[in-house]
């Protein structure tokens, strides 16, 4: 992208126009997304992680509304030194916001990171045959 980005431009300073390389550039972006998309699929999949206070109900509450498993980690605030603990769960796209409105209504100081995540595996069984 980059590489095509510097010819797009160079080719703008010769022709003294910025129109067709500037349209250049976003259908190239467009493209590189779309083949993103067809390679990774369109629903990605989030990792949550929740630093709390509260992580026996943020669980409960998360596990009952999305039917699927949270992790509790134990924690130790660096800058306070407190006790805390972090919720580890996965949602889609979709479920974000649910998920952010249930958090922030069980506990509003809540520290809530999302980050995206490339494959989810769980319950897979391994074929001892293969090995």
């Amino acid at each position: 992208m980059i590489y095509n980005c510097i010819v797009y431009i160079t080719a703008g300073l010769i022709l003294q126009s910025w129109v067709l390389p500037l349209y250049s550039i976003v259908a190239y972006g467009a493209g590189l997304k779309m083949v993103d998309f067809i390679v990774e699929g369109f629903d990605r999949n989030k990792e949550v992680m929740i630093i709390t206070e509260h992580p026996d109900d943020i669980c409960k509450a998360l596990t009952s509304v999305f039917e699927c498993g949270a992790t509790k980690i134990a924690a130790k605030g660096g800058y306070s030194g407190a006790e805390k603990s972090i919720v580890c769960f996965v949602v889609n796209r979709f479920q974000i916001s649910r998920m952010r409105d249930i958090v922030h209504f069980v506990d509003p100081k809540a520290y809530v990171t999302i980050s995206e995540v490339a494959d989810v595996f769980h319950g897979a069984k391994i074929d001892q045959s293969a090995t």
